[in-house]
């Protein structure tokens, strides 16, 4: 085995080594996962099964909206099956404006802040985090103490026209 590979890469590449051909669910085709064209087409098709499933599904839960309109209810019970529809309008808040109207209004302040709530989110700019920490030693052990690795899930992006 390669010690190239990236992280958790070693248990695949025994796995390929073991069954070098897959069948893809739903098309049948037999995938040679030795060979990247075949194994990046395969991708690109089940990319687009995906996809036709997701609208078809969407298709579907249009369908149980229409019969929930029908029936004059969100929740439909169908035998033992219950589709509960949600969504729909909702409301969105200006609340520079509704805090100014319920002040002209005469609510206290103390009540106000109840109603409409001030946030504050800080957010780091790792390009000027990293710019700080190169620039002196202690902004650089500050930044690296800082910071915490996130596993994140890997992704392969497949372009049309692969040949």
């Amino acid at each position: 085995m390669s010690a190239a590979l990236g992280e958790g890469l070693e248990g695949l590449e025994l796995a390929v080594i073991e069954q070098p051909e897959r069948v893809a669910p739903l098309t049948g085709e037999l995938v040679d996962l030795r060979d990247p064209l075949a194994v990046a087409r395969a991708a690109l098709s089940a990319l687009e099964v995906e996809q036709e499933v997701r609208a078809f599904r969407k298709f579907l839960e249009e369908v149980l909206r229409l019969e929930a309109a029908r029936q004059g209810s969100k929740t439909l019970h169908l035998g033992a099956t219950v589709a509960e529809v949600s969504g729909g309008s909702r409301w969105e808040w200006d609340a520079e404006k509704l805090a100014g109207l319920l002040r002209e209004a005469g609510m206290p302040e103390e009540r106000i802040a109840e109603i409409v709530v001030e946030t504050v989110e800080r957010k780091v700019n790792a390009r000027e985090a990293s710019r700080a920490a190169s620039a002196n030693p202690a902004y650089r052990e500050a930044v690296e103490a800082s910071r915490l690795a996130q596993a994140a899930p890997w992704r392969v992006a497949i372009k049309q026209g692969i040949a």
